[in-house]
């Protein structure tokens, strides 16, 4: 099984890209690390890519691999960043 993850998972939101002040960030980096290789520092592979939108919100949603803990990783350089969240399927 897998789940479509983007700026609303898990909730309406809850991974939209914003600064502290709560504006938006567009065309931040978002790359999806598995845990296991995040947490070892192995951060040239990830599994899935996208960046957002002038929202803040994910430009494509990703697809992963359902009950498996992931690092999503969202950089803006110079403006944004980096980042993480870690959440699981």
């Amino acid at each position: 099984m897998s789940t479509t993850v983007d700026h609303n998972y898990p909730h309406a939101g809850d991974l939209r890209v914003v600064n502290a002040s709560g504006d938006p960030i567009e065309s931040a980096e978002i790359r999806i690390f598995t845990l296991a290789a995040f947490s070892s520092g192995q951060t040239s592979t990830w599994v899935a890519e996208t960046t957002t939108d002038i929202n803040g919100e994910w430009v494509d949603p990703v697809i992963l691999n359902d009950g498996e803990t992931w690092v999503v990783h969202m950089q803006k350089p110079t403006m944004y960043g980096p980042a993480h969240v870690e959440i699981t399927t």
